[in-house]
């Protein structure tokens, strides 16, 4: 009888990281907006389909402008997005 093949290690996916946006921008994408709120990018993108986080697309970039951001942390948000 042989033996039973050894369990295959699953490869782990890095985890999702927010990314510092550059100095000076008023608009930021998801992760950098992420930065922003020190949350994670999937947060960033449930508050933008509930409508608490307005942004606009340039080209395939959704963008949040920083007046948005400022806007959602002075009035909190609404919908708890998770």
């Amino acid at each position: 009888m042989g033996e039973k093949p050894a369990p295959r290690r699953r490869r782990r996916r890095p985890p999702v990281q927010a990314v510092p946006p550059a100095p000076g921008r008023q608009a930021f994408t998801v992760p950098e907006t992420a930065w922003e709120l020190n949350c994670h990018p999937n947060t960033v993108w449930n508050l933008i389909r509930a409508g608490d986080l307005e942004s606009f697309t340039l080209g395939r970039k959704r963008l949040v402008a920083r007046k948005a951001i400022a806007d959602l942390i002075a009035r909190g948000s609404t919908t708890k997005a998770s």
